[in-house]
């Protein structure tokens, strides 16, 4: 079984389901779910860059201010 807790394991499977607590600021988080249709060469921690991106994207507030404080992932 791979190592989704590794950001360098690579993504093996074309589709993961996924699950992750966002935090922004000192006390705000919420929990969302998604799929995720694999790219060539995506890893754990590019799929984690890109979902704190879209998720500071989506609620206008600074990439930087964004931490996923847990996630999990499943091959679909």
């Amino acid at each position: 079984m791979a190592d989704y807790s590794n950001p360098n394991t690579p993504l093996t499977a074309s589709r993961y389901a996924w699950d992750a607590t966002f935090r922004y600021g000192t006390l705000t988080t919420q929990r969302i779910e998604g799929s995720y249709d694999t790219q060539p060469g995506a890893t754990v921690g590019s799929l984690l860059a890109g979902l704190t991106n879209w998720y500071a994207q989506s609620n206008g507030i600074p990439v930087a201010n964004v931490t996923i404080t847990s996630y999990s992932l499943q091959e679909k």
